[in-house]
């Protein structure tokens, strides 16, 4: 048995094993992932977290994003690897958030590595682009001429926005959000809206392998916020409707205070998946 780091050079390799919407992830900055492989190069075991935190030194923590092991041997193995890439990067904390229903042999292991565990509602809610749609509060909205679709946004412009958006702390789900690629985001169903010459309100979504729309970033600056977040949404549900089917699955993860509002405002009735959750301080 040996632990293999996973890199863009040998993710396809491991494909099959991990999924392909986990499997983009190797490759940006602050993913990290390893995976256990017996004599014949099989994967076993594997793991894969996204640092957070990172600019500061008290709070950098490890998200462990994805698991997997069938036995306590391979978990092991893994884990001991996993601590010492934790322990280089000077992290103090380190969380999980995994579904319960693939991880219910995973539980034990996590305890006797020293983490909490515990079952919970998920963040993570979806719906189809038909049900956004057919929320009647959206038909009431007028969108502004202010609200328009990424892709007619300048790259200039664009690069402002990110950066300012940074410095307030304000990036969504994307811990590397200044580093990753505009194609990262859907451009034409994502949007902006603009005031004063300078875009001050982005709704950006990352379209995954499999198809789904994920919303990775939510947030309007200034007075106006309360009126542009809606009809930034109702754009971008129009601008679906223009290029996916009405079944599409739309992604909101409930990560702050915005995003959980969000979430109980367009469905009050709608619950997360269950999810194994829990933590370990790190020396």
């Amino acid at each position: 048995m040996s632990v293999v780091e996973l890199t863009e050079d040998n993710v396809e390799e491991y494909l099959e094993y991990l999924g392909e919407d986990v499997a983009e992830n190797i490759g940006r900055t602050f993913y990290n992932g390893l995976i256990a492989v017996d004599e014949d190069g099989s994967p076993k075991a594997g793991i894969i977290w996204e640092f957070k935190n990172m600019r500061k030194d008290s709070e950098r923590e490890s998200h462990i994003v994805w698991l997997q092991a069938e036995n306590e041997e391979d978990f092991n193995e893994l884990l001991d690897n996993y601590d010492k890439a934790i322990k280089s990067e000077g992290i103090v904390k380190s969380c999980f958030s995994l579904p319960a229903k693939t991880s219910e042999k995973l539980k034990s292991m996590l305890r006797s590595k020293g983490f909490s565990v515990g079952l919970m509602e998920g963040n993570k809610i979806t719906a189809s682009l038909s049900e956004i749609a057919d929320i009647s509060a959206f038909k009431k909205i007028e969108i502004s001429d202010a609200v328009r679709p990424l892709r007619s946004a300048t790259q200039r412009d664009f690069l402002d926005a990110i950066g300012r958006m940074m410095e307030l702390g304000r990036y969504g789900t994307c811990e590397d959000l200044a580093y990753l690629p505009r194609l990262y985001f859907e451009n034409d169903v994502s949007c902006y809206a603009e005031a004063d010459g300078q875009i001050c309100g982005l709704l950006l979504f990352h379209k995954t392998p499999s198809e789904k729309l994920e919303v990775v970033l939510m947030c309007v600056l200034g007075k106006e916020s309360v009126k542009i977040l809606p009809q930034l949404i109702k754009q971008a549900v129009e601008s679906g409707y223009e290029y996916y089917e009405p079944d599409t699955v739309i992604v909101i993860d409930r990560h702050d205070y915005a995003s959980l509002a969000l979430g109980e405002k367009l469905f009050p009735r709608g619950f997360g998946m269950p999810v194994y959750e829990g933590e370990r301080a790190e020396a």
